[in-house]
């Protein structure tokens, strides 16, 4: 542990950043889902199928929009679109509060997932040219995160 410790610390401050968001979006992402699904069903009441709709929406607009995520991130500079990528994250979860239909909360899984295709490849592409020579040891340790 100390070893991580030591190895975090070396790095410059906005890879650092980066690396203590990262673990921040993870918590909360990782704390959220599990219980999304059972609000799904549980209050609102949705059928399996449309649980199941939900959340392959979110995994769909993620995954499969890294590409355009990455496009943009190198057009627009990797800055803004974490930006807009965390606070398009965020507006989308407060949306799957409120919502309370099945295409309400298909649009905020969407917007959830489409807002981590535009942070995810941007925050890898700017800890790389962060990083420089020590890339590799900065994703090792960005990936503990």
């Amino acid at each position: 542990m100390n070893g991580l410790i030591r190895q975090f610390r070396s790095f410059d401050l906005p890879s650092r950043l980066l690396m203590v968001n990262q673990f921040g979006i993870n918590l909360g992402f990782y704390m959220l889902m599990p219980y999304l699904a059972g609000y799904l069903a549980g209050p609102l009441g949705l059928a399996a199928w449309a649980v199941g709709l939900v959340l392959g929406v979110r995994n769909f607009s993620q995954q499969g929009m890294f590409i355009v995520g990455g496009t943009l991130a190198d057009r627009l500079g990797y800055k803004p679109l974490i930006v807009a990528g965390c606070l398009l994250r965020t507006a989308g979860f407060g949306l799957l509060v409120v919502a309370d239909s099945l295409p309400a909360m298909l649009i905020a899984s969407a917007a959830t997932g489409f807002a981590g295709a535009l942070f995810n490849p941007a925050v890898r592409a700017y800890l790389a040219a962060d990083a420089g020579d020590r890339r590799v040891e900065a994703f090792a340790t960005f990936n503990v995160f």
